[in-house]
């Protein structure tokens, strides 16, 4: 019976606090000396009652009664339904009811501001340029802040990464969590929707490179790092909660084509790793173990799983059977495409298959898709616009379950940090390329530019060499040299030179020759110390060209 009270279900131990009581009730009643025959006598029979003994007995009998039922209400209220009241942790699970704490933002278990489909921008690096005074514009040559100007263009979507213990705090630093969640609550408040991107390390995670965390090298089975990614990405996205960030979608780790932390953080094998392979389910452990925390903190977050190569579909199936078989627990499958060219064949073929993947995912696999990665060397010519422009168009209407797509630090410029696939233009503002992520843009563009700009002159025409932007004209002068004024935001500048014929001219500074060289694929120039206007001498006979500060 105490078995029952203790642990019973509700009802059954409203039922049986009940029985006990009356049967301690009766045993007490029929112990009574001549309990019958004192019922008989001086209740049922009796012709003057003594109301002295009435009371007395009635008493004894009303003090058991009220006992049981004070203690029946004490057990039967034990599991009222009430929501604050959380059951032993299982399985090691620490979660406790938030405490109703006035400071701390009410942060809906559904993410409110999901849109149907992501256009979505990776501005992770937002926080060292603005610290190294990076300026952005607007068409019009405003000055802007970065996250305004770019949901100016439409992105709606936000996503950072997070490395645990970044060692450097410059260009590839500042992503550690206290970063994230600054640059996530400003634009969680702009009404971007926010994807977290953890990379499991303290440096780049991609298909080589996927190194432990340096903190995380002492654990010592595969069971305990999987518990470790549980730990870390629930304690992280908790902190952002706590800020009154909503979180949307999740990647767990950053193109895992072969898995995520293989090998210690100076590059040394491991055994205890989360590598994917058919010989074991190290991978889909961790990958459940994070998907785990995501559904814990956010309920309605979606978990990604981020491969590169969009355009292979031998390597995304090859991940995903592996994934299956370990039964990986995730939601979204994400892939990176950088639809670069040497031809226009190549990034054609590249979109075209990668399309094609995404709709294989979806009906082979059953997944929600999305490109979670895209960027281009050639922002700003037609090739490049027709790239980006057309992928974003043809994810959203050629594949239903295709959840949106990111372009990977479109506010770069000028090739920050060596980075030549941003999507702003020299003078920092957003490149046309960019136009489709305000989803109004619905037509898909055709090979060939209908409106080609078309210089006339005897001139040379000055390219950036990373993203294929024209950033300024030679004229030809009277004595056969050719002049451009150019304004630069460094000193160290890339680029190459054409004529109207076509030809290209290659120019370097190396060990201070200022060649000019026509079909030199040299690409090296060097203003000084500093970065402004300069004037520009190119000498095609002499096979030179000079500079001086305007």
């Amino acid at each position: 019976m105490f078995f029952y009270i203790v642990t019973a279900d509700y009802y059954l131990r409203y039922a049986a606090v009940t029985m006990f009581f009356l049967i301690l009730t009766a045993a007490y009643l029929l112990s009574t000396k001549n309990f019958l025959q004192n019922v008989r006598k001086n209740y049922i029979f009796a012709t003057n009652i003594n109301p002295i003994n009435y009371y007395k007995n009635m008493r004894k009998t009303s003090y058991l009664l009220i006992a049981a039922i004070m203690l029946l209400g004490v057990f039967s209220c034990g599991d009222g339904g009430d929501d604050n009241i959380v059951d032993e942790p299982v399985n090691n699970d620490t979660t406790s009811v938030k405490p109703d704490n006035p400071d701390t933002p009410d942060v809906p278990d559904t993410p409110s501001n999901v849109p149907a489909f992501a256009y979505g921008c990776d501005p992770s690096w937002i926080t060292p340029m603005e610290d190294e005074g990076i300026k952005f514009y607007d068409k019009d040559g405003n000055q802007t802040e970065c996250l305004t100007l770019l949901k100016s263009v439409g992105f709606n979507a936000a996503r950072f990464r997070v490395w645990v213990n970044p060692a450097s705090k410059g260009g590839n630093g500042m992503c550690d969590i206290e970063d994230v969640v600054a640059k996530s609550k400003r634009a969680s408040a702009l009404g971007y929707a926010i994807m977290i991107d953890f990379h499991y390390s303290d440096v780049w995670a991609d298909p080589a490179n996927q190194k432990k965390p340096k903190a995380w090298e002492s654990i010592a089975t595969v069971d305990e790092l999987a518990q470790k990614v549980y730990d870390y990405t629930k304690e992280s996205l908790q902190r952002l909660k706590n800020e009154g960030i909503d979180v949307a979608w999740v990647q767990i780790g950053n193109e895992t084509q072969t898995g995520m932390m293989k090998t210690n953080s100076d590059g040394s094998e491991t055994d205890i790793n989360g590598a994917m392979s058919k010989d074991n389910t190290n991978f889909a452990k961790m990958v459940t173990q994070g998907t785990k925390a995501v559904k814990e903190v956010f309920p309605g977050a979606k978990s990604i799983v981020h491969l590169a190569n969009g355009q292979n579909w031998d390597k995304l199936s090859w991940a995903l059977n592996i994934m299956k078989a370990g039964n990986a627990d995730y939601d979204i499958l994400g892939v990176s495409l950088y639809p670069d060219f040497n031809n226009k064949s190549w990034y054609v073929s590249y979109i075209d298959a990668c399309i094609n993947n995404l709709n294989k995912v979806a009906e082979s696999y059953n997944k929600d898709v999305m490109i979670c990665e895209i960027g281009t060397s050639y922002i700003t010519s037609w090739d490049g616009k027709r790239a980006i422009t057309n992928t974003v168009i043809r994810a959203k209407n050629e594949v239903p379950r295709c959840k949106g797509v990111f372009y990977w630090e479109p506010q770069c410029y000028s090739a920050y940090n060596g980075y030549g696939m941003g999507g702003f233009l020299a003078n920092g503002s957003p490149a046309p390329a960019l136009d489709v992520f305000s989803g109004k843009v619905t037509e898909l563009l055709p090979a060939d530019d209908p409106n080609p700009e078309v210089i006339e002159g005897d001139v040379l025409i000055l390219m950036d060499k990373s993203s294929g932007e024209q950033f300024g004209i030679a004229e030809k002068q009277d004595d056969g040299t050719y002049k451009a004024t150019v304004t630069v935001t460094s000193n160290w500048y890339n680029f190459r030179v054409k004529d109207n014929d076509g030809n290209t001219y290659g120019v370097s500074d190396w060990n201070t020759q200022y060649s000019f060289v026509k079909g030199s694929k040299n690409d090296n120039f060097w203003f000084g110390d500093e970065s402004g206007t300069f004037e520009v001498t190119f000498d095609i006979e002499n096979q030179k060209w000079s500079y001086i500060v305007k």
